[in-house]
């Protein structure tokens, strides 16, 4: 329902636009007032949706209740007037409508489609604004990045997403327990159930498969080139586009990773993220 206040001083106004009212099944009046500091306490009181408003009221004109409203209980408004005089002065205001008197029932109808409008694009902005806030809440506590969480939210029933891993616990070639800084790992190259994970220092081969490594690293920095190969993305020093959309990237010294043409539209999104909207 559309909650609506009704201000006028002369009670038959008022009387006539509440009965053409009540033939519009989704308004519902919640409070009726004759001069503008009625208009406000029933603002405060109830915060209706909508203020069907007079422009001459005793006191405070219907042009200063606007004025004087604060934007937390400022509803849509409706100038409702005999006098076409102040109506650029109303749209200043942001008035949602201007109805001269006496109001008709199809002018009215047509008025309250706007409102049923302006309400929808409002509700749908205030959902917006709700989960950016809930998505930068959550990648706060969980220490994951907004794309996570936003596939996360898209998928239906969907578990939420494990924090990536900043360690890695391996055995080094001495057969000892090692922590290994996630973000030292270059790229990782698979065999079988075995991977092949490259640092600039030292490569270790560990039991694991490329997929549940995979889903335990960042999948905003490291980025599947072939079905066999993972990289991080911030080793990349160039990358060459070569035939059939595939590409060569260069990760310094001698080490060069061809990329599949299946994975290339990732790898570049994900290389994009790095350099924002200088990306050529």
């Amino acid at each position: 329902m559309i909650t609506a206040v009704l201000v006028d001083d002369e009670p038959l106004a008022i009387e006539g636009l509440r009965l053409r009212l009540e033939n519009i099944s989704d308004i519902q009046i919640v409070g009726e007032g004759f001069d503008g500091d009625d208009a406000i306490r029933l603002c405060h009181e109830h915060q209706p949706d909508v203020l069907f408003i007079d422009l001459r009221l005793p006191g405070l004109s219907g042009l200063e209740v606007v004025q004087g409203l604060q934007s937390d209980t400022m509803p849509l408004v409706v100038f409702v007037s005999a006098y076409s005089d102040y109506a650029i002065e109303a749209f200043e205001l942001n008035a949602l409508d201007y109805l001269m008197k006496p109001v008709n029932l199809g002018r009215l109808k047509k008025s309250v489609d706007r409102i049923r409008h302006s309400l929808a694009d409002s509700k749908h902005t205030q959902k917006s604004e709700e989960k950016a806030k809930l998505l930068k809440a959550l990648g706060e506590s969980s220490g994951l990045s907004i794309s996570q969480l936003q596939e996360w939210l898209d998928k239906e029933s969907a578990p939420f997403p494990e924090k990536p891993r900043h360690e890695l616990l391996i055995k080094n070639h001495d057969n000892e327990q090692v922590f290994l800084c996630v973000d030292e790992i270059m790229w990782v190259d698979a065999a079988g159930d075995y991977m092949c994970i490259h640092t600039d220092k030292e490569n270790y081969i560990v039991r694991i498969t490329l997929k549940r490594l995979s889903e335990e690293l960042d999948n905003g920095t490291f980025a599947r080139i072939h079905k066999s190969t993972l990289v991080n993305v911030n080793f990349v020093k160039s990358f060459t586009t070569l035939k059939n959309n595939e590409s060569m990237l260069d990760l310094g010294g001698d080490i060069r990773l061809k990329v599949s043409r299946n994975y290339s539209d990732t790898l570049k999104s994900l290389l994009r993220s790095r350099v924002g909207d200088t990306f050529l």
